[in-house]
């Protein structure tokens, strides 16, 4: 993997999970982080699993990061790709872990940025929820569907790719 600056939005079970398999295979990589319960973002802090808390969605420390993991519910996830779509610098892309796909491709068609998203789908989970069941090992070995749409950047598919193995 060659990108050094990732962010999540949220940081539940499974973008926690994502987020601790980056940092044990790829510790150089500088982690960011928002979700509304800070309380969990200063464990993680604690935890070495990411280097930053972010102020919000709007924070322009998100304009450092190559790819930006939306992995809040499928009904949130949508309307944050407006408030990041300013602060993308020009080389980033975005990337969502839902299990549906249909509204958020929408919503990157309607604001154009089909170039800058690429859709993903782990399949793991738990029948626990939140930050604190995560674990560096829930993906590994489980497939990661990727969705990317039809003006999706090759470029940015195998850089998801690149962090899924």
């Amino acid at each position: 993997m060659t990108d050094s600056k990732l962010a999540f939005i949220g940081l539940g079970l499974i973008g926690g999970s994502i987020a601790r398999g980056i940092k044990r295979s790829h510790p150089h990589v500088t982690i960011m982080a928002y979700m509304r319960t800070r309380s969990k973002l200063e464990q993680a802090l604690s935890d070495g699993v990411i280097d930053v808390i972010l102020d919000g969605t709007e924070d322009p420390r998100l304009g450092e990061c190559d790819i930006i993991f939306l992995c809040t519910p499928v009904e949130y996830n949508a309307a944050y790709l407006s408030r990041l779509k300013p602060v993308l610098k020009p080389e980033a892309f975005i990337t969502d872990v839902g299990s549906t796909k249909t509204d958020i491709h929408r919503h990157v068609t309607d604001l154009q940025m089909e170039p800058v998203f690429v859709g993903g789908h782990p399949m793991a989970g738990s029948e626990k929820t939140g930050y604190e069941n995560c674990s560096d090992h829930l993906l590994e070995n489980a497939y990661y569907i990727i969705t990317p749409g039809a003006r999706s950047s090759q470029r940015n598919v195998n850089r998801l790719v690149a962090v899924a193995e």
